[in-house]
């Protein structure tokens, strides 16, 4: 059966990629709280989220991360990536990695760590996680403490969820981790973040299709940057409007882009709902696949860009950063 539904859902990602790819708008700009921009992300996108909010401290306010791991782990190397990072985290030290942010910061290659006092972080593992295991996350939790007061840190590892994107009734089952990597288990992830990031929100309302936007995302990279030809946009009714709105950046896992699951991440995550209620705008950049280096389309943890990956001048890192600067109206948007 799983092999049946993996072949359905690679053919239905081809005929997507084929017939879905005619003309995407440019991403435009909106009137942005710059205060309040936050990001998060599911495995690979959750070592990214955890990239960007360590390297533009100074522009982010919070990051959420499921399944993801400490900054810097694979050091730059797809097999101590694959290795101790996924499938052996005890035996990473945190404060390795607290040394180098030290020194990436004194380099400028990173935002002044005293930017992230302010974070707020939300932390989520599953207890049946195989792919990337729950310890990864407690060395998550042992290096955000060291800079970001215990009191705005959230740490979730009770839920049974096995390797996936908890929603609260979409996906597969919550305890079986395979394609589209969305896992059904009476948990609102989006939700526990969003709230986290921002105080006082409304109760989630009814999405409005069309404020899920494609946008191009070929300005934004090159060869040395893979993204996939276009991203997603959510922008709530109010913020088309100009009413001056918050933004979360979504990044979705390894094999959650539309050559493998479509629009499933965008739409089914259960950001959208909260977003629209509270004129959250949600951005969600695409990753690519990069043979042999990437095949699964997932966002750079372990250095195929480059050893700079991590820090402000990875090629991943300001592309991102690049849209989020298009969308608050400031900054070049070329790489």
């Amino acid at each position: 059966m799983k092999l049946i539904l993996l072949s359905v859902l690679v053919f239905s990602s081809l005929v997507y990629a084929q017939n879905d790819r005619a003309s995407y708008s440019k991403l435009q700009s909106y009137n942005i709280d710059t205060k309040q921009i936050t990001v998060s992300g599911i495995s690979s996108g959750a070592f990214m989220a955890n990239q960007i909010a360590v390297a533009f401290s100074k522009s982010i306010a919070g990051y959420g991360s499921i399944a993801g791991g400490i900054y810097w782990c694979a050091e730059g190397n797809k097999d101590r990536a694959t290795g101790d990072c996924m499938k052996n985290p005890s035996a990473v030290s945190s404060d390795r990695y607290i040394d180098k942010v030290k020194s990436l910061a004194s380099a400028n290659d990173i935002d002044p760590l005293e930017n992230l006092k302010k974070q707020k972080v939300y932390i989520f593992a599953g207890t049946k996680d195989t792919v990337i295991k729950p310890v990864s996350s407690d060395k998550i939790y042992e290096f955000v403490t060291q800079y970001t007061p215990a009191t705005q840190v959230k740490y979730e590892k009770t839920i049974p969820a096995a390797h996936g994107f908890p929603t609260i009734d979409y996906g597969s089952s919550c305890g079986l981790g395979f394609l589209p990597w969305i896992l059904k288990c009476n948990y609102d992830a989006a939700g526990e973040i969003l709230n986290i990031m921002y105080d006082r929100l409304n109760a989630k309302t009814t999405v409005v299709d069309n404020n899920l936007i494609a946008y191009d995302q070929s300005e934004f990279g090159d060869a040395s940057t893979p993204l996939f030809e276009s991203g997603w946009v959510y922008v709530p009714s109010e913020c088309q409007k100009g009413q001056k709105c918050k933004l979360h950046v979504a990044l979705h896992g390894c094999q959650q882009t539309p050559d493998f699951v479509q629009d499933q991440f965008a739409k089914h995550a259960g950001y959208n709902e909260w977003a629209e209620a509270n004129n959250i705008i949600v951005l969600y950049p695409q990753s690519a696949k990069l043979s042999p280096d990437n095949p699964y389309a997932c966002w750079d943890w372990y250095g195929f860009t480059g050893q700079q990956y991590m820090t402000k001048s990875g090629s991943q890192m300001k592309a991102v950063k690049a849209m989020i600067d298009r969308l608050q109206k400031r900054g070049k948007t070329k790489i």
